[in-house]
């Protein structure tokens, strides 16, 4: 059986883990760290998912090895239940057709994943934000415990289907001392999830509970919450009766009309205001059962690191075509029958069985995956019994190292390299593995942005020479020196385990060639890019008094990632940095891999003062392609600014006002983002105890209330220290209608001192106004009146505002449209959908033209959504994943083109002041520079347009496609036959399903 694997990802700055796939005919898996990045590292290099099943997730737990799981997991369970969907679709058109014969009923695919302790807990801490039904997810956690061993002498594989066979091997440091501190607090916080918290009628403690009883327990309570979030049997649409004064609010009440039967909301006297209740029955909602899951069981931070010997199974040995004749077996189905090891009967009478026709069987083979974090889990792990036993380690043929800093040249390990000197040793390290790019099509892309405004987009940096890996967090640029008898690892390189071990290099793929992408791109792009800064030229002194109405202009926009939904190969989905200097660092919005994309837009000497000065963090919504790189992002700040060293207890509001040094940044959002920081908490010391984790209160639309913030602990921060603690003079916020919990926000900053003539007062302040996802909002223009810069989604096309209002998000024309309201300066637009990649044309209209408005305009004007019931006060919406049945999309609205041009949209801008910025990944900004941007507009729609042309007419696709084909494409663009060497992906993608 024709088995391979093959690495996906190798360490780098967006790639920070080591990820292969062995690929079989039947079935692929995932072996290795599962970090940020991953999904997206996939795609570019071709490789489908849709065979997975299983994923063995090595190392130890915490987000630098499991930050892309959440994301894969997702996708994954879209992909996989819209499959099973089309299959029962088929299967009940073909029971229809055989007139109730039987036929096969299809199988949900289970996703099984196995990986370290603390895997359960880490995904039950999601269950805010994950929603998913039939898609069970089975967790299995390999703890430190010696090998099982049969009584004769072998040690059986922990795990194995017919493919392969696999052994865990699970080691802890051999100096691990236990905390006596650490684990008296844990013994407290068991004592009060007991007491108050566990609510799981099963799973309640019995009398004389032995520690191990209780961990078991504490497992099932775990596997019952994983069932919750993936495989719930909860229906949005079911509604329960129950009289009034038994409803806990809030929730939405419904009535049933006696004559019509139809349900209208109840709007009377609500439980808990102090007024009468009338005496009836009303219909609820229930909640999701995850919903009711205040707590999970208490666990710590455990050191256990995960490696795997794999290897495939013995392949039966060569037929004897002479001997079977001899024997008097014909050719025909007998000879099949003894190839798949069953005995027939001769001509001749006599029994035949296998072994006489057989040579013998080819033994398996396969390799050691070994990850190592620290010298105390390489002294534990050479000691593993599993390497002295000839039964495992029979057809071994490579350990591939995946090694924390420093254990590369060191000699515990070389003296191991050297014991198995036969064995190819792969390693995988920051120490050894040169900052190659890992998303070569988006480096491509920005390199070609670059020629056409060098100002704004630069090469991302990297650099292919095998050097130890300069970074934020330590490292020098030293040629690395591999160990006697290893190789490096790089992304492509492959085994072939069976028939015969071999290593080949025909899916490495070629190094950024800086050059040539220059070379290859169009003449008239380059004129059209020549045009746009001659015209900068001749318009600088308007440009220059349009600079002069923004306070601050010097602050910088990085947007780092401008994509919706998924990560694609152009787009990563959503953060945006704004960079306010004398004052600090402003993220907004925190994609997976954000960490990633900050360290290809910054050198590492950079990274260090981007870090030192980031002060708040703000998260618009829990939807996972907004905040899973926030745990990475705050371990970094951790590391660079206190040196990973933890307070005893969180922030309080008295320890803020005494040691404001001890902290440094906020973490802004709703209530249920600082709940799954807190609870992660409990897994991994990403830095929780220096962090401002604050609770924003949006403003009450149509009232003077403004927005309030409250630390986790309950203690409101007073406005007077939003300035010494926070950076500025205001933070308002606004629900807006996305989902449950989505905030838009507006925030204020001092006036820069200035020694000036020109008083710094003469401007505005400096406001920076952002949309997160949303409809357009009323109270949205109101709380970012006079902002100096709109940050704002325009996830779809105008033609396309069907789409935007059933999936609640906002046309280019509405984005403008909040930003004219507001009255802002600029406006950035982000968040695109990934399937399309338009430049609009944009066109500003003033006076007696300003007034004429199309019907698709005025159309847009009207639609301003305000936050639904659902989405306000339903307590069915506490995770925002779930939505309600999607509104139908409208028909599609007049569309205005000024040219033949498919990637040209025209968009009138009703504000003559405002300018605006079609932003993509990597761009930096400073706002006085924004009027510049849109003289190169055709230019990138041209590009745009080329781009397209060569992603459908050349070799390699989106890779994301889930259909079957005719062949693949490797990462250098040879076409292969399907399932062989170069299983890739070049199919067209299917839409996703993400509430995004």
């Amino acid at each position: 059986m024709d088995t391979q694997i093959r690495f996906i990802t190798t360490p780098t700055a967006d790639s920070p883990g080591t990820t292969l796939v062995v690929l079989t005919p039947k079935k692929h898996y995932v072996f290795g760290q599962q970090s940020e990045g991953t999904q997206r590292a996939l795609t570019q290099m071709g490789q489908r998912m849709t065979k997975v099943e299983d994923f063995f997730i090595t190392g130890k737990m915490d987000w630098k090895n499991m930050g892309g799981t959440i994301g894969m997991l997702l996708t994954l369970a879209d992909a996989t239940a819209s499959s099973f969907e089309n299959s029962m679709e088929v299967y009940r058109k073909k029971l229809e057709s055989n007139g109730g014969a039987a036929i096969p009923k299809p199988t949900r695919t289970t996703l099984n994943m196995y990986g370290p302790p603390n895997l359960k807990h880490m995904l039950g801490t999601c269950r805010r934000f994950i929603f998913r039904k039939g898609m069970p997810i089975r967790a299995t956690e390999f703890s430190h415990a010696a090998p099982t061993q049969e009584n004769n002498g072998d040690f059986p594989p922990t795990w194995k289907d017919e493919q392969l066979q696999v052994w865990a091997l699970s080691v802890a440091p051999s100096e691990a001392p236990l905390d006596a501190e650490q684990e008296a607090a844990l013994a407290s916080r068991m004592a009060d999830f007991e007491a108050t918290e566990n609510h799981f009628e099963d799973h309640q403690a019995p009398q004389n509970e032995t520690p191990e009883e209780r961990e078991s327990r504490y497992d099932r309570i775990r596997t019952t919450v994983l069932k919750h979030m993936f495989d719930s049997h909860w229906s949005f649409d079911t509604l329960v009766e129950r009289h009034i004064s038994e409803v806990e609010m809030p929730t939405v009440m419904y009535i049933r009309d006696p004559a019509t039967h139809q349900l209208d909301k109840y709007r009377g006297p609500l439980p808990g205001s102090g007024a009468p209740l009338p005496d009836i029955k009303v219909l609820t909602r229930t909640p999701w059962p995850a919903a009711l899951v205040q707590s999970l069981p208490p666990s710590r931070p455990f050191e256990n690191a995960v490696s795997y010997i794999i290897r495939t199974h013995p392949a039966r040995g060569k037929f004897d075509t002479k001997r079977a004749k001899e024997l008097g077996v014909a050719a025909g189905p007998d000879w099949g029958k003894l190839a798949t090891g069953n005995s027939v009967t001769s001509s001749k009478g006599e029994t035949i069985t296998p072994d006489m026709v057989l040579g013998p069987d080819k033994p398996g083979q396969g390799v050691a995956i070994l990850d190592v974090p620290s010298l105390g889990h390489l002294e534990t792990l050479i000691r593993r019994e599993e390497f002295n036993s000839l039964a495992v380690m029979d057809g071994i043929q490579a350990c591939i190292w995946i090694l924390g800093p420093g254990l590369s040249t060191h000699p515990i390990l070389r003296s191991f390299t050297e014991r198995f000197g036969k064995l190819k040793h792969v390693i995988a390290s920051s120490d050894t593995s040169p900052n190659r790019l890992t998303f070569d099509s988006v480096a491509a892309q920005t390199t070609r942005l670059g020629q056409i405004d060098g100002e704004r987009y630069h090469t991302p940096y990297h650099d292919n020479t095998p050097l130890s890996q300069a970074t934020i967090s330590g490292g020098s640029s030293q040629e690395a020196a591999l160990p006697p008898n290893t190789i490096m690892a790089e992304r492509g390189l492959q085994f072939r385990l069976m028939p015969k071990f071999e290593m080949g290099s025909e899916f490495i793929p070629a190094l950024l060639d800086i050059s040539k992408v220059q070379e290859e791109t169009a003449p008239e792009i380059i004129e059209l890019a020549k045009s746009a800064h001659d015209d900068i030229e001749q318009d600088k002194d308007a440009l220059e008094t349009w600079r002069h109405l923004l306070s601050r202009a010097e602050t910088e926009v990085i947007t780092l990632g401008t994509g919706s939904a998924l990560p694609s190969k152009y787009r990563n989905v959503s953060a945006t940095l704004v960079r306010v200097p004398g004052v600090g660092n402003y993220l907004f919005d925190c994609g997976e891999n954000t960490l990633g994309q900050l360290q290809r837009v910054f050198t590492p000497e950079e990274m260090l003062e981007v870090i030192r000065n980031l002060r708040m963090i703000w998260i618009s919504h829990l939807h996972a392609d907004h905040h899973l790189g926030t745990a990475s992002v705050i371990k970094t700040w951790y590391k660079v600014v206190h040196n990973s060293v933890p307070l005893p207890t969180p922030a309080s509001l008295d320890s803020i006002q005494s040691n404001p040094s001890d902290y440094g940044l906020a973490v802004i959002s709703h209530f249920g983002m600082q709940s799954w920081l807190k609870e992660y908490s409990a897994v991994e010391d990403f830095g929780y105890s220096r962090i401002l984790p604050l609770v924003i209160d949006p403003v009450e639309p149509r009232t003077s209330s403004g927005s309030t913030l409250t630390l986790y602990s309950n203690k409101k921060l007073p406005p007077s220290r939003y300035k010494p603690d926070l950076g500025v003079t205001d933070i308002q916020a606004c629900a807006v209608s996305h989902c449950f919990g989505a905030m838009a926000v507006s925030l204020t900053f001092p006036h820069k001192s200035s020694s000036s003539s020109r008083s710094a007062s003469a401007t505005a302040p400096l406001k920076i106004s952002y949309s997160g996802d949303c409809r357009p909002s009323a109270t949205f223009p109101l709380i970012g009146r006079d902002s100096t810069v709109l940050i704002h989604e325009a996830t779809f096309d105008d033609e396309l505002k069907g789409d935007a209002i059933a999936k609640k998000h906002s046309t280019t024309s509405e984005a403008l449209g909040v930003g004219a309201q507001m009255g802002a300066k600029a406006v950035v637009l982000t968040h695109f959908s990934q399937r399309y990649q338009k430049i609009p044309v944009l066109q500003t209209v003033e006076g007696v033209e300003e007034e004429k408005k199309d019907e698709a305009e005025v159309e847009a004007e009207a639609t301003v959504d305000d936050v639904s019931m659902e989405d306000a006060e339903d307590p069915t919406q506490t995770n925002p994943d779930i939505q309600p049945r999607p509104t139908p999309a409208a028909p599609k609205l007049p569309h205005q083109s000024s040219s033949s041009a498919p990637n040209e949209n025209v968009i009138k801008v009703r504000s003559k002041d405002m300018k605006v910025a079609i932003a993509f990944d990597y761009m930096r900004v400073r706002i006085g520079d924004i009027a510049k941007l849109e003289k190169f507009n055709p230019a990138l729609s041209k590009l745009l347009a080329d781009d397209e042309e060569k992603e459908v007419g050349g070799a390699q696709g989106d890779g994301q496609g889930q259909g079957e084909g005719e062949g693949e494409v490797n990462a250098n663009g040879k076409k292969t036959s399907p399932g062989g060497w170069g299983e890739g992906g070049n199919k067209k993608k299917k839409k996703s399903r993400r509430n995004n």
